[in-house]
């Protein structure tokens, strides 16, 4: 089983200078993944990455300029594949599992590649070093989340769905709203429940705190409110009805998908009494 911890090493890819997606071509479960011919002295850096850790690739294209982050690859055993007659300038191999694969995910600008660009093993703290290496891991996980492989998915993901959040939160149009926006896209919900439980009250206001939309935001506000499913999604399939959503405020509906020092998420009960 993995989860976000296992993302450990961070690598930067290049099909014909950034003309073509690489490792684009099929959609097989396990791919070789080169290193460059340089590499004097065995083992490699294809050799850095553990059983069960958890490779992110990212690469530039020629296309829009961008840099995408695109793989998540773990390898399949610890043996060295010297693939001189195919791929000469990228002489050492390692056979990789396929977890997830995307063009859908631009670069977070937190995000510093220059010490990461180089074609090497790099670990994945040095995208950001004033952020936690737990956080890092967080985001990449929860952004690769709408695209894993769904054999993956069934069989060997640990952590799925903890930190959903309502629709409405939508993309922001920034490079970092497109990441988190992916995050809580996974699973498909019932939005016609979500739109009946909006319509069930004239005038909404949150359940947590009692924020007013409409009176704070005149001709704009009315109606407005996001939906939180009181039992996390992530607890399994269930039929969930009315009086499972609640109506809430974004910075409450945040809130409630933060845990406690119990690692359990807040209940609307709770949150409303640590507001009152």
């Amino acid at each position: 089983m993995f989860k976000h911890t296992d993302l450990q090493w961070v690598r930067n890819v290049k099909r014909e200078g950034g003309e073509n997606w690489a490792y684009f071509d099929d959609d097989r479960e396990e791919i070789i993944l080169n290193w460059s011919s340089s590499y004097i002295n065995q083992p490699t850096h294809a050799m850095i990455p553990k059983i069960g850790d958890i490779v992110v690739l990212f690469q530039k294209v020629n296309i829009d300029g961008q840099i995408y982050f695109t793989h998540l690859l773990t390898p399949v055993d610890n043996i060295e594949l010297d693939c001189i007659q195919t791929t000469p300038k990228h002489r050492w191999g390692r056979k990789m599992k396929l977890l997830a694969k995307t063009n859908q995910l631009i670069k977070p600008s937190n995000f510093n590649l220059n010490a990461v660009n180089q074609g090497h093993t790099y670990s994945i703290q040095l995208l950001d070093k004033d952020v936690a290496k737990d956080d890092i891991q967080k985001i990449i996980w929860d952004a690769f989340r709408p695209f894993f492989r769904e054999d993956v998915y069934h069989k060997y993901l640990l952590e799925i769905d903890n930190n959903l959040i309502d629709d409405d939160l939508g993309d922001s149009g920034s490079e970092e709203g497109k990441w988190l926006y992916a995050m809580h896209r996974i699973r498909e919900r019932d939005k016609g429940l979500v739109q009946r439980k909006k319509a069930s009250v004239e005038n909404p206001t949150c359940e947590c705190c009692n924020f007013d939309f409409a009176s704070t935001y005149p001709n704009l506000g009315g109606g407005f409110i996001e939906c939180h499913h009181r039992i996390p999604i992530n607890q399994g399939e269930r039929i969930t009805r009315l009086e499972d959503l609640a109506l809430v405020c974004a910075n409450c509906h945040r809130m409630l998908h933060r845990k406690n020092n119990k690692n359990e998420f807040y209940s609307v009960e709770e949150l409303k009494q640590i507001i009152a």
